[in-house]
C-alpha cells in the first residue's frame, strides 16, 4: 500500500485536479500590522488591512471558539507555504492578568505535533514540540525513543504564558531539545493579543485530522482561583474576536511581486537561471527568501537566520528552495539521497526510532504573490534505491510520464496549472522541507550557516536536478527509471 496523505487525509481530487490543500490557517489568526523589510528595488508597501469573516475564522474541521480555522475545506487559507500533509489551527486571545492559561489533551497517533507563537509579523516567538512535553502522570509520551506508538494513556499538560520566553528562539532546534511544558507567547516588542497555532502532521492510517484526538482543551485559572473553560473561557479572553491582517506580512499584491518578477531586462525564465542552473536557498529571513529575485547580486552573505519573520513557518523546520521553469523542459527532476525518518502512517503498533530526520517532504509551490502549496511527497512516499537514492519530479498532470509510479521507483508532484499565481504560468518553485535533525546528523538543512554553502553542508542530500524536454523523453528512462 502507498503510504501517503492522499489516503490518510481523505481524497483531494476534483475534475482531475487536485484541490489546492488548505492550511497557513495561522495566517488568519495572528494580527499583523506591517510587512517586513525587503529588497529596496521590490517596492513593499503598505497594504490596507482587512477583517476576516467570523465564518471563515470559525468554519473548519476542528474549530472551537477557541481554536480557529480547521485546515481543510477553505480554499483561501492555503497560504504561507503550507505542507500538504500536515494541518493547522490557530488561536489568539487578550491575557487577563494574574491568569494561568492550561492547554490539556491527549497526544496525537500522528508523525507530529508542535505549538509555536508568533509575532505580528510571522516571526516565531517559542515553539514547543510533542517529544519535549512530559506526560501527566501514568501517561506516556509516545513520541519520545523506545515508547510504543499506541500506549492507551497519553495525556499531557501544557501551560502557556503570556510572559515572553527566557531564551531567544533556536532556527535550528533539534530532536534533543530539552523537555519543557511551557511556551511564552509575548513578543519581543510587547503586545496586548497572543497567538499560537497548533500542527499536527500526517495522522496515522484511519485517524481524523487531529491525530484521532480533539485538539488540546483551553482551562483559564483567573487570580482568584476560578476555573473557565469552554465558552465562559473564550468570551473572557476574546478569542472569538475577528482580527484586523496586513495581508503583506503574508504575501505580497500584485504590484510588489510584479516588481520584483518583472524587472526590464530580465530573460522569459526569470528568476531561475540560465540554462535551469539550480539555485538553491536556504531561508534565512524574508528578506533574503525575496533576494532570489536577484540572483546576479551578492547572496546577502551575512545574512542569519533569525526566526524567519514572515509567512508563519514552523520552528522545527528549515527550508531550501530552488526557483524552477518549464521553459527548460515539461518535466523537473531531482535526484539524492534522502535521510532516514520515522515510519508512522502504516506503522501504529511500532516504537518510535530515533532517525537522521522528523520528517522530510519535497513541495511544489506557487510564488510570493500567492505564497500557494500546489502538491507534495513526504519520506514515506519516496521510493528508495540503493543506498536511500531517490528520484522526484514534477511536472503538470497532462505531462505526467507513464513510469512516474512508486512501481518504477519515482515520487510525482504536481506543478500548478497557475505556474507563479499570475501570469507566468511556466514557474515554479521546488521546496525541500527537513525537521528535527538528530544531534549527530550533520547534513540538515540546520546545519547551514552562511549563504553559499548549502551544497558543501548537506552533499548528497541537496539533490541534483535535471530537467526533461516532455513524457516521452522521461519514459525513455525504463521502469525501473534510471
Amino acid at each position: 500500500m502507498k503510504l501517503n496523505r492522499r489516503s490518510a487525509n481523505s481524497a483531494r481530487r476534483s475534475s482531475g485536479l487536485r484541490k489546492l490543500l488548505v492550511a497557513g490557517a495561522v495566517a488568519a489568526v495572528v494580527t499583523v500590522a506591517a510587512a517586513p523589510a525587503a529588497p529596496a528595488s521590490s517596492a513593499i508597501s503598505a497594504a490596507a488591512p482587512v477583517t476576516e469573516s467570523p465564518n471563515l475564522l470559525y468554519g473548519g474541521p476542528g474549530s472551537t471558539c477557541f481554536w480557529h480555522v480547521g485546515a481543510i475545506g477553505v480554499e483561501a487559507y492555503n497560504i504561507a507555504y503550507p505542507d500538504a500533509g500536515a494541518h493547522y489551527w490557530g488561536a489568539i486571545w487578550t491575557p487577563i492578568p494574574g491568569s494561568t492559561l492550561r492547554l490539556k489533551g491527549k497526544f496525537p497517533y500522528a508523525r507530529y505535533t508542535s505549538i509555536n507563537a508568533y509575532d505580528r509579523l510571522g516571526a516565531i516567538q517559542d515553539t514547543i514540540s510533542d517529544f519535549q512535553w512530559n506526560p501527566d502522570a501514568g501517561s506516556s509520551n509516545p513520541f519520545r525513543v523506545g515508547v510504543a506508538r499506541n500506549v492507551a494513556k497519553r495525556d499531557y499538560t501544557l501551560t502557556v504564558s503570556s510572559g515572553q520566553s527566557p531564551t531567544a528562539f533556536d532556527p535550528n532546534r533539534r530532536s534533543n531539545a530539552p523537555a519543557r511544558n511551557t511556551i511564552y507567547t509575548e513578543p519581543a516588542g510587547g503586545d496586548t493579543i497572543r497567538g499560537i497555532a497548533v500542527r499536527v502532521y500526517i495522522p496515522d492510517k484511519g485517524k481524523n485530522i487531529e491525530g484521532g484526538v480533539s485538539l488540546p482543551t483551553p482551562e483559564l485559572t483567573l487570580a482568584d482561583g476560578t476555573v473557565l473553560t469552554g465558552q465562559a473561557l473564550c468570551n473572557a479572553v476574546g478569542s472569538e474576536v475577528p482580527q484586523a491582517l496586513d495581508p503583506s506580512a503574508l504575501l505580497l499584491s500584485a504590484d510588489q511581486y510584479n516588481a520584483l518578477r518583472y524587472q526590464p531586462g530580465k530573460p522569459a525564465y526569470f528568476p531561475a537561471l540560465a540554462g535551469g542552473k539550480p539555485n538553491w536557498r536556504v531561508q534565512y529571513t524574508r528578506q533574503y527568501l525575496l533576494n532570489l529575485f536577484h540572483p546576479e547580486a551578492d547572496p546577502m552573505q551575512g545574512a542569519t537566520k533569525i526566526g524567519q519573520s514572515g509567512f508563519f513557518p514552523n520552528g522545527d523546520n528549515q527550508y531550501i528552495r530552488n526557483a524552477i521553469n518549464r521553459k527548460f523542459g515539461k518535466i523537473y527532476a531531482l535526484r539524492g539521497t534522502i535521510a532516514t525518518a520515522a515510519k508512522t502512517f502504516n506503522n501504529p503498533k511500532g516504537k518510535w526510532q530515533a532517525t537522521d530526520l522528523r520528517y522530510q517532504s519535497f513541495c511544489m509551490n506557487e510564488s510570493p504573490k500567492t505564497t500557494r502549496v500546489m502538491d507534495c511527497v513526504y519520506d514515506e512516499e519516496v521510493p528508495l534505491r540503493a543506498g536511500r537514492k531517490y528520484l522526484v519530479i514534477t511536472s503538470r498532470a497532462a505531462d505526467k510520464p507513464k513510469n512516474a509510479t512508486a512501481k518504477c521507483g519515482v515520487a510525482w508532484i504536481e506543478w500548478s496549472p497557475r505556474g507563479d499565481g499570475g501570469t507566468d504560468t511556466d514557474f515554479g518553485w521546488m521546496q525541500i522541507r527537513n525537521m528535527l535533525p538528530a544531534a549527530g546528523f550533520t547534513h540538515a538543512v540546520q546545519n547551514t550557516v552562511t549563504p553559499g554553502d548549502e551544497k558543501k553542508v548537506l552533499g548528497a542530500y541537496l539533490p541534483d536536478s535535471k530537467y526533461y524536454a516532455d513524457k516521452k523523453a522521461f519514459e525513455k528512462l525504463g521502469c525501473p527509471a534510471k
